[in-house]
């Protein structure tokens, strides 16, 4: 398998640069809830750049030094790293002994949680640090891995096994996933090839593997661990769920 994609920030932060869809949703839900915002699995900072840039102070958890590091730099660069603390810790044993108004997940980080004591673990932790009334909004792609499905809001290969190709930066980028779909795992590789100087073949390669979720089986984990109120969209819009909708979006309070 291919080196892990969070072991190389850089990389990751080529195959998601035009990826937006989800930025106003938890943008408008910062404006309406306040802050701090608590962010689960902040990345490289796409997210949390843009809560930032709003004015909001953000709690961004994220374990992997090297997406911490990249986010810490995009925000000072963008010049608002002051409202941002990073923080080395895993949702799933969160503890920061403080309560805020909101916490997200955004960009599927729950996906990132292989069992279910793990999930259980980390929703109890996000209900544990939300005030009165307070609010929790996650993301997940739909698991459609048919030959006319997608998986993944920021695009997949479709069919198991298939490879997409398409043009990225100055080299050619290839994708293909494998569904184990009795442990509901997928792995996304990533193989990203360009010409050197010299004529010879620069090629760059990420893995990335994700657990993911079925509709029902998400809301009932929120309830399970103490949301009274779970709201289900079909997209950032808030559309409802429909048979064609790429994302589910979990809106949750206390």
């Amino acid at each position: 398998m291919s080196p892990d994609l969070y072991d190389d920030p850089e990389f990751y932060d080529l195959l998601h640069a035009g990826y937006r869809d989800d930025l106003a949703f938890y943008r408008g839900l910062a404006d309406d809830h306040g802050g701090p915002v608590l962010e689960l699995g902040a990345g490289s900072g796409r997210v949390t750049l843009a809560l930032a840039q709003a004015g909001h102070a953000v709690l961004a958890v994220e374990p992997s030094p090297a997406m911490r590091a990249r986010g810490a730099a995009r925000l000072a660069a963008a010049g608002c790293g002051e409202r941002v603390t990073w923080i080395d810790a895993d949702m799933r044993a969160l503890d920061l002994e403080a309560t805020v108004p909101l916490a997200i997940a955004p960009f599927h980080a729950l996906m990132h949680l292989p069992t279910l004591d793990d999930q259980d673990a980390a929703l109890r932790a996000v209900n544990r640090h939300l005030g009165p009334g307070g609010a929790f909004a996650t993301d997940v792609f739909v698991p459609r891995f048919g030959a006319a499905g997608t998986a993944g809001a920021a695009g997949a290969a479709g069919a198991p096994g298939a490879v997409r190709a398409e043009r990225l930066g100055d080299g050619d980028l290839f994708v293909w996933q494998t569904d184990d779909a009795a442990n509901q795992v997928v792995v996304t590789e990533h193989r990203w090839d360009r010409v050197a100087d010299d004529g010879g073949l620069l090629r760059r390669r990420a893995s990335l593997r994700q657990r993911y979720f079925h509709r029902f089986e998400l809301e009932r984990a929120l309830r399970a661990a103490g949301f009274a109120r779970v709201r289900t969209f079909g997209g950032f819009g808030r559309a409802p769920v429909t048979q064609t909708a790429t994302s589910w979006v979990f809106l949750a309070h206390v």
